[in-house]
């Protein structure tokens, strides 16, 4: 990357003490010169490989596909209108899997499976004209590696983009 993050949410937790409850957390970074607000549109480009240490999976299309939905709501909710040609923004969204979780037993070294996975969902953001990463987005929490849990996705898409510029109330009465 050829810019200096600005910006690092620290990790937004949505635990719970409960073992069989996911816990997730979920990063932001911004370019530091970036004016996102000044941007209307956003395409969806290719897809993203997931970060180190995560494997795309055969369920990994099937996430990216549920994901793109949720992203697409939750942009155009924030004012931007989609633009499948070619947006001011092009999104590029990236999924995979981790280790199984392990639970600790009362200290000791040794482990037990608790039959989750780590997984990953990951939304970069791109200026369409330059292809410069202006933002970035990633999203982790345990899961279980036979289902996928929609709830979960709208969950890590809602913590990364809580704090994403919205369009102005003016521009997106303006876009309708």
């Amino acid at each position: 990357m050829k810019w200096i993050l600005l910006a690092l949410a620290g990790p937004l937790a949505a635990c719970s003490t409960t073992v069989n409850e996911p816990k997730t957390t979920a990063t932001t970074v911004t370019a530091p010169h970036a004016s996102l607000a000044t941007y209307r549109s956003f395409s969806f480009g290719p897809s993203d490989p997931p970060k180190v240490g995560y494997q795309v999976t055969p369920r990994s299309l099937e996430v990216q596909r549920r994901l793109r939905l949720v992203v697409l709501s939750a942009l155009q909710q924030r004012g931007y209108q989609p633009n499948d040609a070619q947006g001011d923004l092009v999104v590029k969204l990236a999924t995979g899997t981790g280790p199984e979780v392990l639970q600790g037993e009362r200290g000791v070294e040794r482990a037990m499976p608790t039959g989750l996975a780590r997984g990953y969902i990951g939304i970069n953001i791109y200026e369409g004209s330059t292809g410069t990463e202006v933002w970035q987005g990633s999203a982790f929490a345990e899961i279980d590696p036979a289902k996928i849990d929609d709830s979960l996705l709208e969950m890590g898409v809602a913590h990364m983009l809580q704090d994403f510029p919205a369009r102005d109330a003016g521009s997106v009465a303006s876009a309708h």
